[in-house]
């Protein structure tokens, strides 16, 4: 399944998406007379999606117009995020971390072009 954010497929093909929680916010303290540590939950602090893919074109100006489009996405709007595994996670951000291949486009074997990337999406909750 292709990832999916604020339900457009804007990522491409060939996609992979590592969902990585945060870890929770603790305070841990101790206090004179009292044996050993006190831990205070805090709640959790969001989630980090990698996502790898690939954008595809017949040519180099497509996957250029693909990528401008999955730039777009970094305006500050929290969107929802459903991702390889069908799971859909609400208030979802694209900040533009966003890390294309360093050879640019390459060509596809008469398939036309393509441009391996990396990217970045923050759950906010």
């Amino acid at each position: 399944m292709d990832p999916l954010l604020g339900g457009a497929a804007i990522f491409g093909t060939a996609c992979h998406s590592v969902h990585i929680p945060r870890a929770n916010s603790q305070q841990i303290d101790s206090f004179f007379g009292v044996s050993g540590n006190v831990a205070l939950y805090g709640g959790t602090r969001g989630r980090v999606h990698e996502i790898t893919g690939v954008l595809i074109g017949p040519d180099v100006s497509t996957v250029i117009l693909a990528e401008a489009t999955l730039l777009s996405y970094a305006d500050g709007i929290a969107r929802d995020y459903t991702d390889t595994q069908g799971r859909t996670w609400s208030n979802t951000i694209f900040m533009g971390e966003y890390q294309p291949d360093p050879g640019g486009p390459r060509p596809m074997a008469d398939q036309g072009w393509c441009l391996p990337y990396r990217a970045v999406l923050h759950g906010l909750t």
